[in-house]
């Protein structure tokens, strides 16, 4: 009798302490994610500025309607030499944590070549997201990133903030100024987003991480036009899905 307890208490113990191994290695996978990533986002490049477009107006020069304008860039390396490569890029799942007091904010999709990549996009794409595909070089008009590593982008736009007219400028800079003859402060515009990006290697193995962003830049106004590089990613975690 007090051997089969015995071997009964070893083999609880043993489950037990399988199940504590387990559980401490999916933890630390929690919290660390994937450490032999074959691609690795190593820049967030953000561009805060001020866009507008003329209106036929017979009655003053500057009829403009004022759009305050965020690209940014992510820059994805390989770093694993082997012959995996990228096979597509979802930017899906954005969730606005604190909206805009003033306008309507928008994520568009690059529609034209460098430097107008969005001089005729329209759609928001919000709400579906936007998927780069894997290909020989980098190509934002067609949604496509170089398939060993290169670089995507959209913007995030705040539409209807308001018109700038005027009639003492023969000419208007398109920049953070204009915010201010609107009479907007930065903290009427100030948001906060977060997304997921999803890397899925030629493997058909997927890495998701998610992504929190605070735009505009804070110099905006001041600045005119302002940019900044993040590349400290030790909050982003990759996991495997």
């Amino acid at each position: 009798m007090k051997k089969n307890l015995f071997k009964k208490y070893l083999f609880v113990s043993f489950i037990v302490i399988v199940l504590m191994v387990v559980i401490s290695i999916m933890i630390k996978y929690y919290v660390e994610g994937e450490k032999n990533l074959p691609f690795s986002l190593t820049k967030i490049l953000l561009i805060s500025t001020v866009d507008g477009k003329q209106i036929d107006d017979p009655n003053n020069i500057w009829n403009v309607d004022v759009t305050q304008v965020n690209d940014i860039y992510i820059y994805i390396d390989k770093t694993i030499d082997d012959s995996q490569t990228i096979k597509e890029i979802k930017l899906e799942n954005f969730v606005i944590n604190k909206l805009p007091k003033k306008g309507k904010l928008k994520l568009l999709r690059p529609t034209g070549d460098l430097p107008n990549l969005y001089t005729h996009s329209e759609q928001d794409y919000l709400k579906d997201g936007i998927t780069f595909l894997g290909g020989a070089i980098d190509d934002m008009k067609s949604l496509e990133i170089s398939n060993n590593g290169g670089t995507l982008g959209f913007r995030l736009a705040i539409d209807e903030l308001g018109k700038y007219i005027s009639n003492d400028e023969q000419e208007i800079t398109y920049n953070g100024k204009l915010l201010s003859n609107l009479g907007i402060g930065l903290e009427e515009i100030q948001f906060d987003i977060n997304f997921d990006i999803v890397i899925t290697t030629s493997e058909n193995i997927s890495f998701l991480a998610n992504i929190n962003i605070n735009l505009p830049i804070e110099t905006l106004i001041e600045e005119g036009s302002s940019h900044k590089e993040i590349t400290d990613f030790s909050n982003v975690v990759f996991k495997r899905i």
